[in-house]
């Protein structure tokens, strides 16, 4: 399957394209489809997310082709273009990740995935295909195929993957003292700089007398999550129809107290043959999807994990249930804290009080109608929808430390698109040569809505009724937008074969936008390949043993497109009158648009080699690509006195080179045991390349940390994300500049790059009669990680690091560090607690410190299981099939090189990668799969 649904012999494909079974994505699941992908594909790089299981993943190809804008590629089910929007990620300062639409899709309902890589593969998707495509095909009847039910249920119990190495010896307090009155307690919450845990009484926050020991709160609060997913279909066929239909239902509970999601799914892909020559084919996919209980992320109010990271090593969270609801309250109803931050949370109103929900139904489909008109031509027509109905509701209830009158936000969104489009399709042979040729069109409008009856409104009236309508009117911060696409395409292509040995692919697109200017909103996108099996053509002066080689040649262009309303000014109509008449204003999100606007241009060539020997147990797939982008939608900043921030211009450029590398092979392949492995890895190697004129740097939005002023760059001359923050203070010597004995930040500087260079895996799979056993390591190198998690466990003495110069008997403490005094230019003599030490290097910013190698190898997937012989299930007369097996995913990290946290823990999907902060803990899931056939 290729780029629109067209079929074509895998031989004449001039290039790199990978396959993805379905029995590699449903034993070892994980509920995001994108995350399944981790180390299965060569030049996919996953990068995972610390969101939590019902959050967002992402998916790039072949590196970053946008310096702004997105770089995830097209997904496209059963031929129609799936939006994978995210619907809320986490920033600097805080915010919730409401997960993307990859987790609307129940894997087994998918027959396979193929994956386009480069442009030459995606190009007729146009200004969709610059990042390349991935095409996922469900299950369907076959023609001839009897009445069969199949039931699986996939069922998992998820614990912490305790990734925590830090100091357990000194307890709550400030320089080293350990609380004995209640303000010492209140005043020292979340600081572990305080005496030696010895065991003996102190005060905490209520005035009660404790145990002065280590006390682990994750173990006290966080839950083991169980997931559960049982699907059933039914399928088969009659002489004029071949279907399929099924339903799933999943069911999550969340490793935090009183947080879950569920789904309920319903899929069919059903071909109708109302003639002998014409048939139509319905598929669809329906989703409910509701959740509760999400954690906010980040530093922002309402991050749980944070609230439970951060307390002093004896500090019980336990204390803070409040009330016999144990929801975290006082007996007047407030929010129970034990310090004096009051947007330092009680983990337990964050999870019975401080309420989200979520809600979304979503249909996914098409009616595609075909007639063959002879043997060699056919005429096809298709009617597709994708849409969704989102709705979501978050209450800060009355009595909130940080906000005592409450809050709330609800909004509800709408998103559907529509595609129309035929496609006219020939191929025939004439002779040694061989012709297909196909020409269409399509036309593509989508709608997305969003209806804010309130925008964090506040506050609340009476108590206890969180509606819009007890908000008081003039907080009420209502709001609704609009935002419309329309695109119209022609495309088509020609493809040449000679003796089956030699091929050549022509396409070309051209689009038609309705988010341009009328002069400047028509753009082709043309790709040529080029195919050559020399080893039929050499075949007699070539031995046995090489079975196969193919050489593939390819350039094409492609685009990423242009959001709605870039190019024109945008007016609203305000709240207020002046002179008693009504007034507007510019409404462009302080960027000043640009009337000449166009779409991002992707350009890209690619040379491969398939290679296969002795009769397929060991083949190769080899890819070198060059991929270069220009126009780039980058936003520059402007003057202060243009009344804008930023401007909207085409002047980004950046380049992409890499290559891909995969074997497969059958090391052993007997009768009744087989060995098959399959080892993928891919470079990808990027450069900045133009900001416009006097521009050096750019900052990626949504790149600057919470703390320790970092923040994700795009620099003219570097590679895609470089985070840039401050060093330590050095001389010429590189040796420490100290004031006061304490260490000093020196300029800001590149301190790593986000991206990871090399990324691969190394399947195995191993059968020996009904047994299997299979396993996955993913791997991947050359990224940094800024955490501002260690930041932070620094701060409050909880580091390992923070043990130095502390002891028992002084446990404030006493550091003298070596480097030179920066007044007198000698070797520093200044002693320091070290509470003072530690803390200055987070006062100052020195972001260096905690900027660490992501690189990482961890057992990705591994299952085990039995499938039982046909004449051991001839007793059962309606079971035709039976297997059991034991799975798990994320079950051991190999390497790391990132303290207390999992490498893979940036705070959201979007381009600013290479920041970490206070996100969920990474799970380790553990279960079994039953599947059964009927």
């Amino acid at each position: 399957m290729t780029a629109l649904g067209i079929k074509r012999q895998a031989r004449s494909l001039g290039y790199s394209t990978t396959k993805v079974g379905s029995e590699e994505l449903t034993l070892t699941r994980d509920p995001n489809l994108g995350n399944a992908l981790s180390g299965k594909v060569a030049g996919v790089s996953v990068a995972g997310n610390a969101t939590g299981s019902t959050g967002s993943s992402r998916v790039v190809i072949r590196g970053n082709a946008s310096l702004t804008g997105n770089n995830q590629p097209l997904y496209v089910i059963d031929g129609v273009p799936f939006d994978n929007t995210n619907q809320g990620s986490a920033g600097q300062w805080g915010g919730l990740d409401q997960g993307d639409g990859l987790s609307n899709i129940n894997a087994d309902d998918i027959a396979d995935i193929q994956v386009l890589k480069g442009a030459a593969a995606s190009a007729l998707y146009g200004y969709r295909g610059g990042n390349g495509a991935i095409l996922i095909t469900t299950k369907s009847g076959r023609r001839g195929q009897p009445v069969s039910v199949e039931v699986n249920e996939n069922l998992t119990f998820n614990s912490i993957y305790d990734y925590r190495d830090w100091q357990k010896s000194y307890g709550l307090g400030l320089e080293g003292q350990k609380p004995t009155t209640q303000n010492a307690a209140i005043q020292g919450e979340s600081n572990s700089w305080g005496a030696y845990l010895d065991g003996s009484d102190a005060v905490n926050f209520k005035g009660d007398t404790y145990k002065y020991n280590y006390v682990d709160n994750w173990d006290k609060f966080y839950k083991t999550g169980v997931t559960s997913t049982t699907s059933a279909s039914l399928s088969g066929s009659s002489q004029n129809i071949v279907y399929r239909f099924g339903a799933s239902y999943n069911k999550e509970k969340s490793i935090l107290p009183n947080a879950s999601n569920r789904q309920l799914g319903f899929n069919t892909n059903t071909t109708y043959y109302i003639f002998k020559n014409f048939s139509a084919t319905v598929t669809g996919n329906y989703t409910e999807d509701h959740s509760k209980g999400r954690a906010n992320l980040s530093d922002g109010n309402g991050n749980t994990n944070a609230s439970l990271m951060y307390r002093g090593n004896s500090f019980d969270v336990e204390w803070l249930k409040g009330t016999s609801a144990g929801w975290g309250t006082n007996l007047d109803g407030s929010e129970m804290i034990g310090g004096n931050n009051v947007y330092f949370n009680n983990p337990y109103w964050l999870q019975y009080r401080k309420t989200n929900n979520m809600n979304r139904n979503r249909l996914t489909g098409s009616i595609t109608l075909k007639w063959d008109i002879t043997d060699w031509l056919y005429l096809q027509g298709a009617v597709m929808h994708d849409g969704y109905e989102y709705d979501f509701k978050q209450v800060q209830p009355i009595g909130a430390a940080a906000d005592p009158k409450g809050w709330m936000t609800e909004y509800s969104k709408k998103f559907h698109e529509n595609n129309y489009n035929f496609l006219l399709g020939f191929n025939k042979a004439f002779g040694d040569w061989s012709v297909s040729a196909t020409f269409g069109g399509n036309k593509m409008h989508n709608i997305f809505k969003i209806y804010t009856p309130s925008d964090g409104g506040r506050p609340f009236v009476v108590d206890g009724l969180w509606s819009v309508n007890n908000i008081a009117a003039n907080g009420q911060r209502p709001g609704k937008k609009l935002s419309q696409y329309k695109v119209n395409s022609l495309y088509g292509t020609v493809d040449l074969g000679w003796k089956n040995q030699l091929f050549l692919n022509l396409t070309g697109r051209n689009d038609w936008f309705s988010t341009l200017s009328d002069n400047n909103n028509s753009y082709f996108y043309p790709s040529a390949t080029l195919s050559w099996v020399f080893t039929d053509t050499m075949r007699k002066l070539l031995p046995e043993w090489f079975d196969f080689g193919k050489l593939r040649l390819g350039y094409a262009f492609a685009s990423n497109g242009t959001e709605a309303y870039q190019n024109l000014l945008l007016y609203k109509l305000n709240d207020y009158n002046v002179d008693g008449r009504q007034t507007i204003t510019v409404d462009n999100n302080d960027r000043y648009p640009n009337p000449d606007l166009k779409p991002v241009h992707i350009s890209e060539f690619e040379v491969g080699l398939n290679l296969s020997f002795l009769r397929g147990r060991l083949n190769f797939d080899m890819a070198y690509y060059s991929k270069k982008t220009k126009d780039d939608i980058c936003f520059i900043s402007t003057s202060s006195t243009s009344g804008y921030g930023s401007k909207v211009a085409n002047i980004g450029k950046i380049n992409n080179n890499g290559f891909e590398f995969m074997v497969d092979a059958y090391p052993v392949k007997t009768k009744d045991f087989t060995w098959n492995t399959t080892l993928n890895f891919a470079y990808n190697n990027s450069k900045v390349k133009n900001l416009g004129d006097g521009v050096k740097r750019i900052s990626v939005e949504g790149g600057s940390s919470r703390n320790g002023n970092v923040t994700i760059y795009q620099i003219v001359g570097k590679p895609y994300a470089e985070i840039v923050g401050n060093r330590y203070k050095r001389n010429a010597d590189g040796q420490l500049l100290l004031k006061n004995g304490l260490p000093q930040a020196g300029d800001q500087d590149v301190l790593g790059n986000a991206v990871y260079k090399w990324t691969g895996g190394w399947r195995n799979s191993f059968t020996y009669k009904g047994f299997n056993l299979g396993f996955l390591i993913d791997f991947k190198f050359g990224a940094k990680i800024f955490s501002g998690t260690n930041y932070q466990l620094y701060y409050y003495g909880m580091h390992k690091n923070t043990l130095n110069g502390r002891t028992p008997e002084n446990p404030a403490g006493s550091i003298v560090a070596q480097g030179i005094d920066e007044v007198t230019g000698q070797p520093n003599t200044t002693a320091v607690t070290s509470q003072d030490y530690y803390r200055a290097i987070c006062n100052a910013n020195i972001a260096e410190e905690f900027v660490y190698s992501a690189d990482f190898i961890k057992l990705r997937e591994l299952s085990f299981g039995y499938t039982f012989p046909k004449k051991f299930l001839e007793p059962l007369k309606y079971v035709k099939g039976l297997s059991v097996s034991f799975v798990a995913r994320n079950l051991w990290t190999i390497m790391k090189h990132t303290p207390n946290i999992d490498p893979e823990s940036a705070i959201n999907n979007t381009n600013a990668q290479g920041l970490e902060l206070n996100g969920y803990p990474a799970t380790r899931n553990i279960g079994f799969n039953i599947n059964v056939k009927f």
